[in-house]
């Protein structure tokens, strides 16, 4: 997403949603000026929304292939700046527009649960974000949503005006590692998980 069309973007919707939504923010000042990876829970399809007008830059989320697969959301998903991802053969392809968002110095947005909650409980991360953060030695910034699974869960068809919140947690700081094993993974995502679990209290 261009910085144009964000802030167009921002500049229509920001107002209403942060009216009506009751949208609060904290913690924004941990999401530094250069490249990192936002790395949040997912409880409903708003919360790109509210992570990107709460963070005041433009954001390129990871997005799953079968959404891109339906017409009807192909166009508004490259037009956002969305990046594919899914599939062993569309892994590099995926790993490289990352890349070069972050050497760019922009932001990536990834939900590290893999999908949307049904119940509105946080369900375990899996190790992309932390293998992503690590191969690339990129921050990672916990965010904590909160009020979007009552405003809009994941089947409902009209959201609920409740109010909603976005947490930015301090900056976990990675190391380069160009083969991360497994075990390296898993600890990094534990430590993601649990940075963001904090921000809920």
């Amino acid at each position: 997403m261009t910085r144009v069309l964000y802030s167009t973007l921002r500049a229509v919707f920001g107002p209403p949603f942060a009216i009506g939504f009751r949208l609060r923010t904290s913690g924004r000042p941990n999401v530094p000026a250069g490249p990192a990876i936002l790395a949040a829970n997912h409880a409903s399809f708003l919360d790109p929304v509210f992570i990107a007008l709460g963070v005041g830059r433009p954001v390129r989320f990871l997005v799953a292939q079968e959404y891109y697969d339906d017409r009807k959301l192909n166009l508004l998903l490259r037009t956002l700046g969305t990046i594919p991802v899914g599939g062993s053969n569309r892994f590099l392809r995926s790993f490289r527009l990352i890349a070069e968002v972050l050497d760019h110095g922009g932001l990536v947005g990834i939900f590290p649960e893999g999908g949307i909650t049904r119940d509105g409980t946080m369900k375990p991360f899996r190790n992309g974000a932390a293998t992503i953060a690590l191969r690339l030695g990129a921050p990672v910034i916990p965010i904590h949503v909160g009020g979007t699974f009552q405003a809009l869960p994941r089947h409902a068809k009209w959201p609920r005006f409740v109010p909603v919140t976005i947490r930015f947690g301090k900056a976990i700081v990675v190391p380069v590692r160009h083969d991360p094993s497994r075990d390296e993974a898993a600890a990094l995502t534990g430590t993601i998980r649990g940075a963001v679990a904090a921000l809920a209290s």
